[in-house]
């Protein structure tokens, strides 16, 4: 679904209202929508990406915010001679990781980029589509609220309803069969050793 099919969809649910309350309803979707894609990302059907990086000397810091969309590490892998290498030896401060001089694979939890007003209609989300096929009644339930409360309820149960659905569905997925990686270190105590 793209952005224009996403606000006919709410205009459906709210019974086609005429043109001069709907361009009131399409102003009023921005937040709701940012607030939903915000909502599916972080507890629904997360969005995965992976950005290469370089570290160096002289810049031995990563801003996970300046990674694209940035939500929340999963994990961190190096490139090394026989290839690329999950790591753990590093130092989080708040949002920086202090990293040793090397190329970096950053995988990491990512939100939805924001809609805004001038988000063309034809602009297409990142999230999939069982996750994005509910953004309307999310939308349609924030706008309704005052409206009619009964309505708006039934919509964002529905929205509940299905976020839980996708939230067992990824969880199911991660617990399939994978492999782990751990190098066990001596302790050198604290600000000795790496």
């Amino acid at each position: 679904m793209n952005w224009g099919e996403i606000k006919q969809a709410v205009l459906h649910k709210l019974d086609g209202p005429d043109q001069d309350l709907a361009e009131e309803y399409k102003s009023r979707m921005i937040p709701a929508a940012n607030e939903g894609l915000y909502l599916l990302a972080t507890g629904g059907k997360p969005i995965y990406r992976q950005e290469e990086v370089e570290v160096t000397e002289d810049t031995p810091l990563l801003q996970l915010s300046s990674l694209p969309c940035f939500w929340e590490l999963d994990r961190l892998y190096q490139h090394q001679e026989e290839g690329l290498r999950p790591i753990g030896s590093y130092v989080r401060q708040g949002d920086t990781l202090i990293l040793a001089p090397g190329r970096y694979r950053v995988a990491y939890w990512a939100l939805e980029e924001p809609v805004t007003g001038d988000t063309p209609d034809d602009h297409t989300f990142t999230l999939c589509p069982e996750a994005l096929s509910l953004l309307p009644l999310y939308i349609a339930s924030q706008l309704y609220k005052h409206d009619n409360a009964q309505l708006a309820v039934i919509w964002r149960n529905e929205f509940e309803s299905g976020r839980d659905l996708l939230q067992l569905n990824h969880r199911e997925r991660r617990r399939q069969p994978g492999t782990a990686e751990f190098e066990s270190l001596p302790w050198a105590g604290w600000g000795r050793g790496q």
